[in-house]
């Protein structure tokens, strides 16, 4: 690896140095200038890849939260027909018991054991339908919604701070860079003194 800075010190026993004494040469103070834009450059870039990244995950948190509260507020009310099955089912264990001829029991019986099996078929998908339900509820509800805005406003501040850092660290390096250039400068003048 090249120590970019180390050559930043002019050496006056080079053959053909052109330098002004007291100044150092703005060729290499850019040439620094841009090493240290490329050192930083993958970090500055993926430190706003981030922030980008947070903001888009905001964005898709709020556009589900309006998805879940446009469909709180369109939601109806839906009677359990299950309730209805079970009663009829009941009611027609009930008859069986009132029947009192041989044809009258097969055909209530048969009835009967119709709508039992439906009734299990709507309690397996009712069951089903319940489980579907409560996940839909826990990922895609209202509250389930805030709290994942609320975690998406916590990255973006997160990558915010983490770029604002990083915007320092670079901040910091061309200060270091400018005292640097201002050192040799006045180390040089002396020089040119004597």
């Amino acid at each position: 690896m090249t120590d970019h800075f180390a050559s930043a010190t002019p050496q006056p026993d080079q053959a053909g140095d052109d330098r002004v004494p007291g100044r150092v040469d703005p060729v290499e103070v850019e040439r620094l200038t841009q090493a240290l834009n490329a050192r930083f450059a993958p970090h500055v870039d993926e430190a706003a890849a981030a922030v980008r990244g947070a903001e888009q995950g905001l964005a898709e948190a709020r556009e589900a939260l309006a998805r879940a509260r446009r469909a709180a507020d369109g939601q109806r009310y839906q009677s359990d027909r299950l309730v209805f099955m079970r009663a009829s089912v009941k009611d027609e264990a009930e008859a069986l018991t009132r029947k009192t001829t041989p044809k009258k029991v097969r055909v209530a019986y048969r009835y009967l054991l119709a709508r039992a099996v439906e009734l299990a078929e709507g309690e397996v998908q009712g069951y089903r339908a319940d489980q579907a339900a409560a996940e839909r509820e826990r990922q895609h509800s209202i509250e389930a919604c805030l709290a994942a805005e609320h975690a998406a406003v916590e990255r973006l501040d997160a990558a915010r701070a983490m770029q604002r850092r990083v915007e320092d660290a670079v901040q910091t390096a061309r200060q270091g860079l400018a005292v640097m250039v201002e050192k040799l400068a006045s180390q040089e003048q002396p020089r040119a003194s004597a």
